[in-house]
């Protein structure tokens, strides 16, 4: 087998986008398979293509927008949905485009738009995409939240043709009904395509958005081989109903849908006038100090924000105690962060959610036999233990609070498709994970 290499890797040897790497695997100029549904192109046909010069293309053209946020104009641009090109055209309000689309001195980043928009499309690598864009008659998923203007309920980001007279009120998710109630669909996929936040739900796992009165519900499933992630869902929910207060997390319920099985459901936690930041963007917009660790980076980000630095540190040491607690492995740069308001532009975290990739979910039958409660955490130390001592601030935490909780977590797991030994493995490792904890304290 000739040597493969990620479409990411071969995007930044052909310095062109993601989707731009598909298209050409598509017109078949790039030799790819696809192996446990993510692809992987020939090492051998991506130097065939740095081989062969640059075609002349003529000038970017495409339909232009106005890019939204909420009621607000934010920057012109154009999109050209042959090749996925972007092309930013005048910043009306850079404080309220997204991070990292608008340069310092005030113009607009292609790379950034791109970038951007590639998070707010659904990972082709998500079972039932390539079915679904050849019904879509769509090259590639950056392509479906056009469908629906892009419209979100993680914030209030639209687009709007220029040739088109819009307004937000009347089309945003939060005050304006979508798809159908959960009874009546069958499929993960059945609304995208349509007008439907569904366009925009980014993430591997499937997910669904339903619209049911006043209330905005994701609904999202799990792996093919466990329904653990689900279950773990509602775990983290009972602990952090036992340490945090109420608005610092979202709560979970299981819900079982039938021939689809059981999947997680949370409502929206942003408001009709708020949106969701992943730290990252954050991150990316303001760069990171020589010899800087990513706490500190974080830290001093949110100071610049204007987040109390003692905020930052307590909201911070609750992440991490209960991302411990968890063994949650997925804490990444888009998995936690901030809201903020599009009217004053003020800042305050956000709940703590997504925390189904937890409780070592993925161990195999050898290594739950083996005892092996080995993970790597995140953001801050791949080390469980290590990160647990950035957890500076612990005045809020109340260990007695915890009395019963192994058992606890045990009875929603048991509703799942677990063997007893994988039950009582997850019991110690619970108790271990508390014990950590516990040295803290002292």
């Amino acid at each position: 087998m000739s040597e493969k290499m990620s479409i990411r890797e071969a995007a930044q040897l052909l310095s062109v986008s993601d989707q731009a790497v598909h298209k050409r695997i598509r017109s078949g100029s790039l030799s790819a398979e696809k192996l446990n549904g993510r692809w992987f192109v020939d090492a051998a046909s991506v130097q065939a293509a740095l081989g062969r010069p640059p075609r002349r293309g003529r000038p970017l053209s495409g339909e232009t927008y106005m890019l939204m946020n909420g009621p607000y104009e934010a920057m012109e641009f154009s999109y050209r949905e042959s090749d996925g090109s972007f092309a930013p055209g005048k910043v009306r309000d850079a404080l309220r485009a997204p991070l990292g689309t608008v340069t310092r001195n005030g113009r607009g980043r292609a790379d950034g738009l791109r970038q951007w928009w590639d998070h707010r499309s659904i990972p082709e690598s998500r079972s039932g995409m390539d079915e679904k864009l050849r019904r879509l008659g769509l090259d590639d998923p950056s392509q479906i939240p056009f469908r629906n203007l892009g419209l979100s309920l993680s914030d209030q980001y639209w687009v709007c043709p220029v040739s088109q007279e819009v307004n937000w009120e009347d089309v945003n998710y939060f005050r304006n009904p979508f798809g159908d109630s959960r009874q009546g669909w069958d499929e993960w996929l059945g609304e995208v395509g349509l007008s439907s936040p569904d366009n925009t739900s980014e993430g591997v796992l499937p997910k669904r958005w339903l619209c049911e009165g006043p209330l905005r519900i994701l609904l999202k499933g799990h792996v093919p081989w466990t329904d653990q992630q689900v279950f773990n869902e509602r775990v983290a929910t009972l602990l952090h109903g036992r340490l945090l207060r109420e608005g610092e997390y979202v709560s979970y319920e299981v819900v079982n849908l039938g021939k689809l099985g059981v999947a997680s459901s949370c409502s929206c936690f942003v408001g009709e006038r708020e949106e969701y930041v992943p730290f990252n963007l954050v991150a990316e917009s303001e760069g990171k100090r020589p010899g800087e660790t990513a706490y500190d980076n974080v830290v001093r980000l949110c100071r610049q924000l204007g987040i109390a630095e003692k905020e930052t540190e307590r909201f911070l040491s609750k992440m991490i105690v209960c991302d411990g607690i968890m063994a949650n492995t997925d804490r990444h740069l888009r998995n936690f962060g901030l809201i903020r308001d599009i009217d004053n532009l003020s800042w305050r975290f956000a709940p703590l959610f997504d925390t189904g990739n937890s409780l070592w979910y993925d161990k195999d039958e050898g290594e739950v036999a083996r005892g092996d409660y080995s993970y790597a955490s995140r953001p801050f130390d791949a080390r469980p233990n290590r990160q647990l001592m950035y957890a500076s601030t612990l005045d809020w935490l109340d260990l007695s609070s915890l009395d019963g909780f192994p058992d606890e977590a045990c009875e929603v797991l048991e509703e799942g498709n677990l063997s007893r030994w994988r039950l009582e493995y997850l019991r110690e490792g619970i108790e271990r994970r508390i014990a950590a904890v516990a040295e803290l304290c002292g």
